[in-house]
């Protein structure tokens, strides 16, 4: 029998990794953004009655016969458009809150490759500030001091400017540097997770109304489909 310890396990391996990247895809996909668009024209389309009618599956699905959700037509537009503008609405709150990190990759391969063509010296200095200052989150945060400071010296020249190569830097330390931007993405990846929570639950309730009418509307065809067989 599964105890209580095993659902603490459970629970706390969630919990760690709960971050916004593992649901880009949910609250950012192709669906939640062409919801966006739903508040200014879904009213003029959607709740059109030529619209209407043209979708209403008649011959499909004997529309004039009720399934076993008492849907009508009318009521499956109705659930469309209000979980549109619901998984629009977590779409655009995602995007206001999301992690500032996701400017440079909304997952951890992104945005290290793409970090260490683009970030300059400076920018793994803040970085490494913000590291020592605040804790590191995972073992990719417990590199040496000592190896930072050399990585400085050879990138900048800090104690010889002549000596100073930014290019053989990077490549001489660029383990070091895909530590820091590893730490550096999880850290902020599992930051305002309540604020997840809730765009998830949005995006969750917005997909659901989505479902019922295609649910609906399927039980009606494959009744439609057997008594035309029998």
């Amino acid at each position: 029998m599964i105890g209580i310890d095993y659902w603490r396990t459970e629970w706390s391996t969630f919990h760690y990794n709960l971050g916004w990247s593992r649901w880009v895809r949910f609250l950012d996909g192709w669906i939640a953004k062409c919801a966006m668009a739903v508040p200014v024209v879904g009213y003029l389309v959607l709740f059109n009655d030529g619209v209407s009618q043209h979708i209403s599956f008649n011959d499909l699905a004997s529309e004039h016969q009720l399934s076993v959700l008492s849907l009508t037509a009318s009521g499956r537009l109705k659930l469309i458009y209000f979980g549109l503008i619901i998984l629009g609405s977590a779409n655009i709150l995602y995007r206001l809150r999301r992690p500032y990190i996701f400017r440079v990759g909304t997952d951890q391969f992104d945005y290290v490759e793409r970090a260490l063509v683009h970030f300059t010296v400076d920018n793994y200095i803040d970085l490494n500030g913000v590291i020592r200052h605040e804790g590191h989150r995972t073992l990719h945060g417990k590199y040496d001091d000592a190896e930072f400071d050399s990585f400085v010296d050879a990138a900048t020249g800090r104690n010889n400017p002549d000596v100073g190569n930014w290019n053989l830097a990077k490549s001489k330390f660029e383990g070091l540097l895909r530590s820091i931007l590893i730490e550096t993405f999880f850290r902020n990846d599992v930051k305002h997770r309540l604020a997840l929570t809730c765009f998830l639950l949005l995006a969750f309730c917005g997909y659901g109304l989505l479902l019922i009418p295609s649910f609906d509307l399927f039980v009606k065809v494959i009744r439609v489909t057997i008594r035309g067989v029998t």
